[in-house]
């Protein structure tokens, strides 16, 4: 087993698994237990964590929001899962999201996105689950799945 089998969940996935009353929370929840238990290599990175605990505690972002300390629970499993990897950016990281910018010409808010393809680049994962195809698809680097 090597990195490149495994795929990044992006926060969106995170999100929906969290929330019942999303459309895609059977989906989300289904990939996400799945990687829980090992049944598929799934990993995270600070960056996804983060932007999770961001949009879950947000009423602006989400119909139910929770609270804070419910939101650091739900982070703290992730980083507990035995199964889900962990990555980190590191220095390879950057000079692939300073090559990536150039070749796609990103602005603004989709830097955030290209940071994601470039840490999972830098770590050997060209997979990510998403619900936003649109985000990611344009960076041929990395191929997007949709949770089923």
């Amino acid at each position: 087993m090597t990195t490149s089998d495994y795929a990044l969940l992006d926060s969106n996935v995170l999100v929906y698994a969290a929330d019942n009353a999303s459309p895609y929370y059977k989906s989300s929840k289904i990939l996400r237990d799945k990687g829980i238990k090992g049944e598929i290599l799934l990993c995270v990175c600070p960056q996804v964590l983060m932007e999770f605990f961001a949009v879950i505690t947000d009423s602006k972002r989400v119909e139910n929001p929770i609270a804070s300390s419910e939101a650091i629970k739900e982070v703290e499993k992730y980083l507990a899962a035995t199964y889900i990897l962990k990555i980190y950016p590191h220095q390879n990281s950057f000079q692939k999201l300073t090559e990536l910018i150039k070749k796609y010409k990103v602005k603004r808010q989709a830097v955030f996105d290209l940071q994601l393809v470039s840490t999972a680049l830098a770590n050997g994962i060209n997979k990510i689950y998403t619900f936003n195809i649109s985000d990611f698809s344009k960076f041929k680097e990395i191929n997007v799945l949709v949770p089923k």
